[in-house]
């Protein structure tokens, strides 16, 4: 599949393009998104970490130590106005995930799954024919979950 996205934070300060499609893109309900989004949940595309290009501006990083798994991941964000761009991580890190909102079209990159359902805030609608996992993708030994795909929206709660 032949992509171009592109995008960049609130202000313009940071921008990136990529031209390939997203490994994947998913909601995570996890309550380390919450925080970090100040919502609900975070939308984001995770691609390999050389497919991303930062053609302006610079990301900074804050440092979270996951409560799940122990590994490092990293915020990376405009220092000018705040925007959540991406994250990256130690336990990945040959990925790095792109927030959806941020690209100038978001509606080109479909979402494929919910991760961290079991977390999710009451009033959201998991949506249906898209796999919800009840927490990641694979086990902390990287074994794959299964995930539970819904006939119509279910409302988390």
């Amino acid at each position: 599949m032949s992509l171009v996205l592109e995008g960049g934070c609130l202000c313009g300060a940071v921008r990136f393009h990529v031209n390939q499609a997203p490994v994947r893109t998913f909601v995570c309900h996890c309550t380390f998104c919450q925080r970090m989004t100040g919502s609900a949940f975070y939308a984001n595309s995770v691609f390999p970490v050389q497919a991303v290009e930062f053609n302006a501006g610079e990301v900074r990083k804050y440092e979270h130590t996951s409560d799940v798994s122990g590994k490092k991941v990293y915020v990376e964000f405009c220092p000018v106005c705040g925007t959540t761009i991406g994250l990256t991580y130690e336990r990945w890190p040959d990925f790095r995930a792109v927030s959806r909102g941020c690209y100038d079209n978001p509606k080109a990159v479909d979402i494929t799954s919910n991760i961290w359902t079991q977390s999710a805030q009451s009033g959201v609608a998991l949506p249906a024919d898209v796999d919800c996992f009840e927490r990641a993708r694979l086990t902390q030994e990287g074994e794959p979950e299964h995930p539970s795909k819904y006939l119509k929206p279910v409302m988390a709660g």
